[in-house]
Protein backbone atom coordinates (compact mmCIF):
# COMPACT_ATOMS: atom_id res chain seq x y z
CA UNK A 1 0.00 0.00 0.00
CA UNK A 2 3.07 2.48 0.66
CA UNK A 3 3.69 2.23 -3.40
CA UNK A 4 2.36 4.46 -5.77
CA UNK A 5 -0.43 3.02 -8.22
CA UNK A 6 -1.88 5.84 -9.78
CA UNK A 7 -3.84 4.61 -12.85
CA UNK A 8 -1.72 4.32 -16.05
CA UNK A 9 1.76 4.45 -13.63
CA UNK A 10 1.32 1.26 -11.42
CA UNK A 11 4.96 0.37 -11.96
CA UNK A 12 5.79 0.35 -8.32
CA UNK A 13 2.83 -1.66 -6.93
CA UNK A 14 3.24 -3.75 -10.18
CA UNK A 15 7.23 -4.98 -8.76
CA UNK A 16 5.40 -5.26 -5.07
CA UNK A 17 2.64 -7.81 -6.08
CA UNK A 18 4.82 -9.78 -8.57
CA UNK A 19 6.92 -10.44 -5.76
CA UNK A 20 4.26 -11.67 -3.07
CA UNK A 21 2.28 -13.61 -5.90
CA UNK A 22 5.41 -15.25 -6.56
CA UNK A 23 5.89 -16.82 -3.00
CA UNK A 24 2.38 -19.23 -3.81
CA UNK A 25 1.98 -19.32 -7.51
CA UNK A 26 3.25 -21.97 -10.12
CA UNK A 27 3.78 -19.32 -12.77
CA UNK A 28 3.58 -15.30 -12.58
CA UNK A 29 2.93 -13.18 -15.72
CA UNK A 30 2.50 -9.52 -16.56
CA UNK A 31 0.32 -8.28 -19.80
CA UNK A 32 1.11 -5.96 -22.22
CA UNK A 33 -1.64 -3.61 -19.83
CA UNK A 34 -0.13 -4.20 -16.86
CA UNK A 35 -1.73 -6.73 -15.33
CA UNK A 36 -0.64 -9.56 -12.69
CA UNK A 37 -1.60 -12.48 -13.42
CA UNK A 38 -0.52 -15.35 -10.79
CA UNK A 39 -1.24 -19.20 -11.88
CA UNK A 40 -1.75 -22.32 -9.28
CA UNK A 41 -2.93 -25.70 -10.05
CA UNK A 42 -3.33 -27.33 -13.54
CA UNK A 43 -6.92 -28.14 -13.65
CA UNK A 44 -8.91 -28.29 -17.09
CA UNK A 45 -11.46 -26.03 -15.39
CA UNK A 46 -10.54 -22.28 -14.87
CA UNK A 47 -10.96 -20.07 -12.08
CA UNK A 48 -10.05 -15.89 -12.30
CA UNK A 49 -9.89 -13.89 -9.28
CA UNK A 50 -9.86 -9.96 -10.38
CA UNK A 51 -9.18 -7.16 -8.15
CA UNK A 52 -7.87 -3.57 -9.67
CA UNK A 53 -4.53 -2.37 -8.15
CA UNK A 54 -4.29 1.20 -9.61
CA UNK A 55 -5.80 3.95 -7.80
CA UNK A 56 -6.92 7.50 -8.32
CA UNK A 57 -4.85 10.42 -7.92
CA UNK A 58 -3.11 13.26 -10.06
CA UNK A 59 -1.34 14.44 -12.87
CA UNK A 60 0.52 17.60 -13.19
CA UNK A 61 -0.67 19.29 -15.47
CA UNK A 62 1.34 22.60 -15.95
CA UNK A 63 4.02 24.13 -13.55
CA UNK A 64 4.20 28.12 -13.46
CA UNK A 65 6.93 30.77 -13.27
CA UNK A 66 6.35 30.63 -9.68
CA UNK A 67 7.37 27.20 -9.37
CA UNK A 68 3.63 26.15 -8.21
CA UNK A 69 1.79 22.90 -10.03
CA UNK A 70 -1.28 22.75 -11.53
CA UNK A 71 -3.20 19.87 -11.94
CA UNK A 72 -6.14 17.67 -13.27
CA UNK A 73 -7.76 14.52 -11.50
CA UNK A 74 -6.68 10.43 -12.26
CA UNK A 75 -10.13 8.53 -11.11
CA UNK A 76 -13.27 10.08 -9.30
CA UNK A 77 -11.87 12.63 -6.40
CA UNK A 78 -14.52 14.78 -4.81
CA UNK A 79 -13.16 18.11 -4.20
CA UNK A 80 -14.18 18.93 -1.09
CA UNK A 81 -11.64 16.55 0.48
CA UNK A 82 -8.49 17.53 -1.35
CA UNK A 83 -8.44 21.25 -0.37
CA UNK A 84 -5.52 21.01 2.32
CA UNK A 85 -4.28 17.33 1.63
CA UNK A 86 -0.77 16.91 1.74
CA UNK A 87 0.87 15.07 -1.41
CA UNK A 88 3.55 13.07 -2.90
CA UNK A 89 4.97 14.34 -6.28
CA UNK A 90 6.02 11.42 -8.29
CA UNK A 91 9.14 11.97 -10.20
CA UNK A 92 10.68 8.41 -11.23
CA UNK A 93 10.04 4.81 -10.90
CA UNK A 94 11.78 4.10 -7.40
CA UNK A 95 10.33 4.51 -3.70
CA UNK A 96 12.10 7.50 -3.12
CA UNK A 97 11.88 9.27 -6.08
CA UNK A 98 9.23 11.86 -5.11
CA UNK A 99 8.86 15.68 -3.95
CA UNK A 100 6.66 16.40 -1.08
CA UNK A 101 3.96 19.15 -1.55
CA UNK A 102 0.56 20.39 -0.16
CA UNK A 103 -2.11 21.15 -1.97
CA UNK A 104 -2.14 24.87 -0.98
CA UNK A 105 -5.23 26.31 1.03
CA UNK A 106 -5.87 29.61 1.33
CA UNK A 107 -6.23 30.89 5.01
CA UNK A 108 -10.34 31.26 5.98
CA UNK A 109 -9.27 34.88 7.48
CA UNK A 110 -8.05 36.01 3.56
CA UNK A 111 -11.49 34.40 2.50
CA UNK A 112 -14.87 36.18 1.93
CA UNK A 113 -17.78 34.35 4.32
CA UNK A 114 -19.51 33.10 1.40
CA UNK A 115 -16.97 31.70 -0.67
CA UNK A 116 -15.99 29.57 2.60
CA UNK A 117 -19.05 27.75 2.13
CA UNK A 118 -18.09 26.61 -1.67
CA UNK A 119 -15.74 23.85 -2.27
CA UNK A 120 -12.97 24.78 -4.27
CA UNK A 121 -12.93 23.84 -8.27
CA UNK A 122 -9.64 21.53 -8.41
CA UNK A 123 -8.82 23.53 -11.91
CA UNK A 124 -8.29 26.57 -9.32
CA UNK A 125 -5.97 24.37 -6.65
CA UNK A 126 -2.20 24.33 -7.02
CA UNK A 127 0.57 22.45 -5.40
CA UNK A 128 3.07 24.00 -2.91
CA UNK A 129 5.87 21.96 -3.35
CA UNK A 130 8.91 24.29 -2.20
CA UNK A 131 10.33 25.22 -5.91
CA UNK A 132 11.26 29.11 -6.40
CA UNK A 133 10.40 28.95 -9.62
CA UNK A 134 9.96 27.03 -12.93
CA UNK A 135 13.82 26.15 -13.70
CA UNK A 136 14.10 25.04 -9.88
CA UNK A 137 11.05 22.79 -10.43
CA UNK A 138 12.18 21.38 -13.21
CA UNK A 139 15.68 20.63 -12.08
CA UNK A 140 14.03 18.23 -8.88
CA UNK A 141 12.20 16.48 -12.23
CA UNK A 142 8.85 17.96 -11.47
CA UNK A 143 6.81 18.49 -14.70
CA UNK A 144 3.85 18.10 -16.64
CA UNK A 145 2.56 14.11 -16.64
CA UNK A 146 4.19 13.47 -13.15
CA UNK A 147 1.98 11.98 -10.99
CA UNK A 148 0.76 13.15 -7.76
CA UNK A 149 -0.87 10.86 -4.51
CA UNK A 150 -2.31 11.67 -1.21
CA UNK A 151 0.44 11.06 1.25
CA UNK A 152 -1.03 9.57 4.24
CA UNK A 153 0.55 6.15 5.42
CA UNK A 154 -1.12 3.59 6.75
CA UNK A 155 -1.74 3.73 10.43
CA UNK A 156 -3.96 2.00 12.91
CA UNK A 157 -6.75 3.65 14.78
CA UNK A 158 -7.23 4.28 18.01
CA UNK A 159 -7.92 0.42 19.25
CA UNK A 160 -11.61 -1.04 19.12
CA UNK A 161 -12.75 -3.30 22.00
CA UNK A 162 -9.30 -3.48 23.10
CA UNK A 163 -7.99 -5.13 19.72
CA UNK A 164 -7.07 -2.21 17.07
CA UNK A 165 -8.57 -3.68 14.41
CA UNK A 166 -9.02 -0.65 12.21
CA UNK A 167 -6.87 1.36 9.88
CA UNK A 168 -6.73 4.11 8.10
CA UNK A 169 -4.97 5.22 4.70
CA UNK A 170 -5.20 6.37 1.54
CA UNK A 171 -5.83 4.13 -1.52
CA UNK A 172 -7.34 0.76 0.14
CA UNK A 173 -9.51 1.04 -3.28
CA UNK A 174 -8.56 -1.27 -4.05
CA UNK A 175 -5.27 -2.58 -2.89
CA UNK A 176 -7.12 -4.43 -0.11
CA UNK A 177 -8.71 -7.04 -2.63
CA UNK A 178 -4.80 -7.58 -3.50
CA UNK A 179 -3.81 -8.49 -0.01
CA UNK A 180 -6.51 -10.68 -0.03
CA UNK A 181 -5.71 -12.72 -2.45
CA UNK A 182 -2.05 -13.16 -1.00
CA UNK A 183 -4.41 -14.56 1.91
CA UNK A 184 -6.31 -16.80 -0.66
CA UNK A 185 -2.95 -18.12 -2.19
CA UNK A 186 -1.66 -19.01 0.89
CA UNK A 187 -4.56 -20.68 2.48
CA UNK A 188 -4.51 -22.67 -1.46
CA UNK A 189 -1.02 -23.49 -1.01
CA UNK A 190 -2.05 -25.44 2.14
CA UNK A 191 -4.93 -27.13 0.83
CA UNK A 192 -4.05 -27.20 -3.00
CA UNK A 193 -6.40 -27.54 -5.65
CA UNK A 194 -6.91 -30.66 -7.38
CA UNK A 195 -9.52 -30.38 -9.94
CA UNK A 196 -9.12 -26.15 -11.05
CA UNK A 197 -6.81 -23.67 -12.40
CA UNK A 198 -6.49 -20.48 -10.50
CA UNK A 199 -5.84 -17.04 -12.30
CA UNK A 200 -5.34 -14.72 -9.32
CA UNK A 201 -5.41 -11.16 -11.11
CA UNK A 202 -4.49 -7.79 -10.00
CA UNK A 203 -5.80 -5.81 -12.45
CA UNK A 204 -4.93 -2.28 -13.70
CA UNK A 205 -7.09 0.98 -14.97
CA UNK A 206 -9.99 0.08 -12.97
CA UNK A 207 -10.27 3.76 -12.28
CA UNK A 208 -10.82 5.01 -16.05
CA UNK A 209 -13.19 2.13 -17.47
CA UNK A 210 -12.54 -1.67 -16.22
CA UNK A 211 -9.65 -1.75 -18.31
CA UNK A 212 -7.83 -4.47 -16.78
CA UNK A 213 -10.28 -7.03 -16.50
CA UNK A 214 -11.52 -6.42 -20.19
CA UNK A 215 -7.93 -7.59 -20.94
CA UNK A 216 -7.33 -10.42 -18.67
CA UNK A 217 -10.55 -11.96 -18.90
CA UNK A 218 -11.03 -12.02 -23.04
CA UNK A 219 -7.45 -13.63 -22.73
CA UNK A 220 -7.86 -16.30 -19.57
CA UNK A 221 -11.62 -16.92 -20.91
CA UNK A 222 -12.23 -18.29 -16.79
CA UNK A 223 -15.27 -20.76 -16.43
CA UNK A 224 -16.03 -18.52 -13.55
CA UNK A 225 -14.67 -15.05 -11.99
CA UNK A 226 -14.69 -13.33 -8.88
CA UNK A 227 -13.93 -10.06 -8.34
CA UNK A 228 -13.33 -8.16 -5.08
CA UNK A 229 -13.11 -4.48 -4.67
CA UNK A 230 -14.26 -2.49 -1.49
CA UNK A 231 -17.55 -1.06 -0.68
CA UNK A 232 -19.06 1.55 1.14
CA UNK A 233 -19.71 0.84 4.79
CA UNK A 234 -22.01 2.92 7.37
CA UNK A 235 -20.70 6.27 8.73
CA UNK A 236 -22.41 9.41 9.75
CA UNK A 237 -24.52 10.64 7.75
CA UNK A 238 -24.32 7.92 5.18
CA UNK A 239 -27.83 7.47 4.53
CA UNK A 240 -28.41 3.39 4.53
CA UNK A 241 -31.24 3.67 1.55
CA UNK A 242 -28.27 4.85 -0.61
CA UNK A 243 -25.18 2.69 0.26
CA UNK A 244 -26.90 0.03 2.07
CA UNK A 245 -26.29 -1.92 5.61
CA UNK A 246 -22.81 -2.74 5.16
CA UNK A 247 -20.59 -2.48 8.46
CA UNK A 248 -17.02 -2.14 9.00
CA UNK A 249 -15.82 -5.20 11.57
CA UNK A 250 -18.69 -8.01 9.79
CA UNK A 251 -17.24 -9.48 7.14
CA UNK A 252 -16.62 -9.54 3.85
CA UNK A 253 -19.97 -8.37 1.44
CA UNK A 254 -21.41 -11.09 -0.66
CA UNK A 255 -23.08 -9.11 -3.56
CA UNK A 256 -26.64 -10.32 -5.20
CA UNK A 257 -28.27 -9.18 -7.90
CA UNK A 258 -28.05 -8.61 -11.63
CA UNK A 259 -24.32 -8.84 -12.32
CA UNK A 260 -23.99 -11.89 -10.71
CA UNK A 261 -24.47 -15.58 -10.86
CA UNK A 262 -27.08 -16.72 -8.71
CA UNK A 263 -26.03 -19.94 -7.95
CA UNK A 264 -22.81 -18.54 -7.42
CA UNK A 265 -23.77 -16.01 -4.67
CA UNK A 266 -25.78 -18.82 -3.10
CA UNK A 267 -22.66 -21.16 -2.55
CA UNK A 268 -20.62 -18.82 -1.06
CA UNK A 269 -23.07 -18.11 1.72
CA UNK A 270 -23.25 -21.80 2.11
CA UNK A 271 -19.54 -21.88 2.40
CA UNK A 272 -19.26 -18.72 4.81
CA UNK A 273 -21.98 -20.63 6.97
CA UNK A 274 -20.40 -24.01 7.22
CA UNK A 275 -16.86 -22.30 7.75
CA UNK A 276 -17.80 -19.85 10.16
CA UNK A 277 -16.47 -16.83 8.33
CA UNK A 278 -18.83 -13.75 9.36
CA UNK A 279 -20.16 -12.17 5.97
CA UNK A 280 -23.02 -9.99 5.03
CA UNK A 281 -25.36 -9.75 1.97
CA UNK A 282 -25.04 -6.27 -0.06
CA UNK A 283 -27.63 -5.87 -2.66
CA UNK A 284 -26.48 -4.57 -5.60
CA UNK A 285 -29.91 -3.82 -8.08
CA UNK A 286 -27.91 -2.91 -11.09
CA UNK A 287 -23.78 -2.19 -12.58
CA UNK A 288 -21.74 -3.00 -9.64
CA UNK A 289 -19.25 -0.23 -10.98
CA UNK A 290 -16.61 -3.31 -10.81
CA UNK A 291 -14.79 -5.88 -12.66
CA UNK A 292 -17.67 -8.28 -12.39
CA UNK A 293 -19.49 -6.10 -14.71
CA UNK A 294 -17.27 -6.26 -17.67
CA UNK A 295 -16.32 -10.38 -16.82
CA UNK A 296 -19.64 -10.95 -16.52
CA UNK A 297 -20.30 -10.57 -20.19
CA UNK A 298 -16.76 -11.78 -22.07
CA UNK A 299 -16.76 -14.00 -24.44
CA UNK A 300 -21.05 -14.92 -24.50
CA UNK A 301 -21.05 -14.87 -20.72
CA UNK A 302 -19.01 -16.03 -17.49
CA UNK A 303 -20.29 -17.19 -14.09
CA UNK A 304 -19.56 -13.93 -12.00
CA UNK A 305 -19.39 -12.98 -8.17
CA UNK A 306 -18.61 -10.46 -6.38
CA UNK A 307 -16.95 -9.77 -2.44
CA UNK A 308 -16.32 -6.77 -1.05
CA UNK A 309 -14.71 -5.33 1.77
CA UNK A 310 -16.02 -2.42 3.88
CA UNK A 311 -14.45 0.62 3.35
CA UNK A 312 -15.52 4.14 4.97
CA UNK A 313 -14.84 7.45 3.08
CA UNK A 314 -14.39 5.86 0.01
CA UNK A 315 -12.29 7.82 -2.43
CA UNK A 316 -10.50 10.27 -0.01
CA UNK A 317 -7.58 10.87 1.48
CA UNK A 318 -8.09 8.95 5.01
CA UNK A 319 -9.74 5.37 4.20
CA UNK A 320 -11.06 3.46 7.15
CA UNK A 321 -10.89 -0.73 6.77
CA UNK A 322 -11.28 -3.24 9.08
CA UNK A 323 -7.80 -6.05 8.74
CA UNK A 324 -10.21 -8.62 9.98
CA UNK A 325 -12.48 -8.12 7.28
CA UNK A 326 -9.46 -8.24 4.63
CA UNK A 327 -8.47 -11.26 5.83
CA UNK A 328 -11.92 -12.49 6.52
CA UNK A 329 -12.42 -11.68 2.86
CA UNK A 330 -8.90 -13.73 1.78
CA UNK A 331 -10.81 -16.77 3.48
CA UNK A 332 -13.59 -17.07 2.57
CA UNK A 333 -12.76 -16.44 -1.46
CA UNK A 334 -10.09 -19.44 -0.85
CA UNK A 335 -12.79 -21.69 0.85
CA UNK A 336 -15.29 -20.95 -2.44
CA UNK A 337 -12.50 -22.18 -4.91
CA UNK A 338 -12.12 -25.25 -3.01
CA UNK A 339 -16.06 -25.54 -2.95
CA UNK A 340 -15.75 -25.01 -7.43
CA UNK A 341 -14.23 -28.39 -7.56
CA UNK A 342 -16.91 -30.02 -6.53
CA UNK A 343 -19.53 -27.82 -7.74
CA UNK A 344 -20.38 -27.66 -11.21
CA UNK A 345 -21.98 -24.07 -11.71
CA UNK A 346 -23.45 -23.25 -15.44
CA UNK A 347 -25.33 -20.73 -17.02
CA UNK A 348 -29.08 -21.07 -17.73
CA UNK A 349 -29.28 -21.90 -21.27
CA UNK A 350 -32.73 -23.77 -21.91
CA UNK A 351 -33.53 -23.59 -25.56
CA UNK A 352 -37.83 -23.51 -26.48
CA UNK A 353 -38.98 -25.26 -29.70
CA UNK A 354 -42.19 -25.05 -31.72
CA UNK A 355 -43.84 -27.91 -31.26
Amino acid sequence: MDRPGVTGFEDQRRRCIVDYFSKYCDSVSVDVIGNVIGTLGSGERSVMLAGHYDQIGFMVKHVDKEGYAYFSQVGGWDQRVIYGARVKIWTGDAPEAYVVGTIGAKPAHLVEREAREKAVKIEDMHVDFGAKNQEEAKSWGVKPGCVMTIDSPVTRLAKVDGEGDLVVGAGFDDACAVVSFIKVLELLAQNPLNKLRLYAVATVQEEIGLRGAQVSGFNIAPWCAIASDVTHAIAPGVKPNLAGEIKLGEGPAIAVGANFTKELWLLMEEVAEREGIPHQVEPVPAASGTDAWTLQVLRGGTVTGLVSIPNRYMHSPNEVISLKDLENTGKLIAATVKALEERDIQHTREVYRRT
